[in-house]
């Protein structure tokens, strides 16, 4: 709200009334982007496990410790979406 705000120089009043419709925006906006990103994970998933045979086993441990950060850095942007939410 407060770059809208700052960008089109909004009144109090015309605040007042744009930020209920952002309100009731948000939670189908994150419900979007958590089914985007959950689909986006699944298609990142079966391409690893194809990519994964045809690696070395040091590859494949790298491959592991990456995809290990990205599961860890996925939960940690999901609990601050909750809590942001």
């Amino acid at each position: 709200m407060g770059h809208l705000t700052k960008a089109l120089n909004l009144t109090a009043d015309q605040q007042s009334k744009v930020q209920p419709l952002i309100d009731q925006a948000r939670p189908q906006i994150i419900a979007i982007h958590k089914d985007a990103m959950d689909k986006t994970h699944a298609v990142m998933e079966k391409t690893a496990s194809q990519i994964r045979p045809i690696l070395t086993a040091d590859q494949q441990k790298k491959l592991d410790a990456l995809q290990k950060a990205h599961q860890d850095m996925r939960k940690r942007d999901s609990g601050v979406a909750q809590r942001d939410g």
